[in-house]
């Protein structure tokens, strides 16, 4: 994420623009399908307390020095790219037991290239 990024988080309790809503479980095979399909961006979160109780334009200028593999979160992309580095059975585990996500917030991510601004939906999901 660059240090040109806002997030804006949809209202609690309503489904985003990519149909999931705070509160809702699924798999994490099945949000990386979603995220494919739907051209979303997922933030996955490990630490549950820094999850529900910080927002994501502040953990990302909290951690910005922190490299992406070492912080607390980061995007769905980039946790599998090194979850599969580190285990390579990992993606066959995912297949037969994939792990649970719950959504805490939709939204939306504003970009800016130059004075261009690009959006794109994101999830921020909890790791459990």
């Amino acid at each position: 994420m660059t240090e040109h990024a806002t997030f804006s988080p949809d209202e609690p309790g309503k489904p985003g623009p990519v149909g999931l809503a705070a509160g809702m479980r699924l798999g994490l095979d099945r949000l990386k399908d979603l995220q494919e399909h739907r051209g979303f961006e997922v933030i996955l979160y490990f630490d549950e307390d820094l999850a529900r109780s910080s927002t994501l334009d502040a953990d990302y200028a909290d951690f910005q020095i922190v490299p992406v593999q070492a912080r607390p979160f980061m995007p769905l992309a980039v946790f599998l790219r090194v979850i599969t580095e580190r285990d390579p059975e990992f993606a066959e585990r995912m297949q037969s037991e994939p792990p649970t996500v719950e959504v805490l917030e939709t939204g939306t991510l504003n970009r800016y290239s130059g004075c261009v601004l690009c959006t794109r939906p994101y999830v921020k999901g909890l790791l459990l």
